[in-house]
């Protein structure tokens, strides 16, 4: 088994509407993600979630703009601190969670 390492699961929120410079917040994170090297995510869509303003964000039958979208990472703690700095100088409207986990890669694929 590999050995267990220490970092943080970083997950990025936000309606899939919500825009910065004319592209989806996400996107946005994405991008500054990639810049730093940062190459393995998830991207999760949730059928509904609820802001900080109390609106519902959800997948309606004829718009699915508002949907809720998530972008999830798990890092290192260098990599954590520069990818949310990053997003943070940015200026990219986003809802973040940082929380601590032990991670390792099992099997073949190293």
């Amino acid at each position: 088994m590999s050995e267990w390492q220490h970092g943080y699961e970083v997950i990025f929120m936000a309606p899939e509407s919500r825009r910065h410079h004319g592209k989806p917040v996400i996107d946005a994170v994405a991008e500054h993600a990639k810049t730093l090297g940062i190459e393995r995510m998830t991207r999760r869509t949730a059928s509904e979630g609820t802001g900080a303003d109390g609106r519902t964000h959800s997948a309606h039958f004829f718009e699915l703009a508002d949907r809720p979208i998530e972008l999830l990472f798990v890092l290192d703690k260098t990599l954590t601190e520069r990818l949310i700095d990053a997003v943070d100088q940015a200026g990219i409207d986003v809802f973040v969670l940082r929380r601590e986990v032990n991670y390792a890669q099992l099997g073949g694929s190293r």
